[in-house]
């Protein structure tokens, strides 16, 4: 289990309707297709008016277990426990599922690249890449705007001040 396969599982699910708290019910072979496929895959999850999913009987038994447990459970548990899902179980490979606005909010942000790379730096702010990024990201805009300031500086005429010296008068 990565937080890629979580951030992937809930922009499938927020993607699906695009509706905030509003269950409906999946069961584990769709949600194994979420977790291994990219965002923009997850976009496309309902097609046909069905959701795609993974054939897990290609898989054998003794692996099934942990395949569920690692890309079905554990995520699903971890985004309900994170607040950004309501989760219900429905049956043995069945589950009720609502995105809640957190969320939303989180798979909107998850959308796009920027998005991403914003939610990893929120995730790391704290952490010692994250300072490290701070102060980086704070010498390249310092750098960059002393760059334009003296750039700006020589490309723009002063005016010139001439001096004119009177003679002195003589008493």
């Amino acid at each position: 289990m990565s937080r890629k396969d979580e951030d992937r599982v809930l922009h499938g699910l927020h993607y699906y309707r695009e509706i905030i708290d509003d269950e409906f019910t999946v069961n584990s072979d769709q949600i194994l297709w979420l977790a291994a496929h990219s965002y923009a895959d997850g976009t496309h999850w309902f097609k046909d008016d069905d959701f795609q999913s993974f054939d897990s009987t290609v898989v054998p038994i003794e692996l099934r277990k942990k395949l569920l447990l690692s890309k079905f459970e554990l995520p699903l548990r971890y985004l309900h426990y994170r607040r950004l899902i309501q989760l219900r179980r429905t049956g043995e490979e069945t589950v009720g599922v609502a995105v809640t606005f957190a969320g939303a909010d989180r798979a909107m942000r998850l959308h796009t690249r920027m998005g991403r790379m914003d939610v990893w730096y929120r995730e790391r702010k704290d952490g010692f890449f994250g300072m490290v990024t701070t102060i980086l990201l704070s010498v390249i805009t310092t750098l960059v705007t002393l760059y334009l300031v003296e750039h700006l500086q020589r490309g723009a005429d002063s005016p010139r001040l001439i001096y004119e010296v009177e003679p002195k008068s003589q008493p």
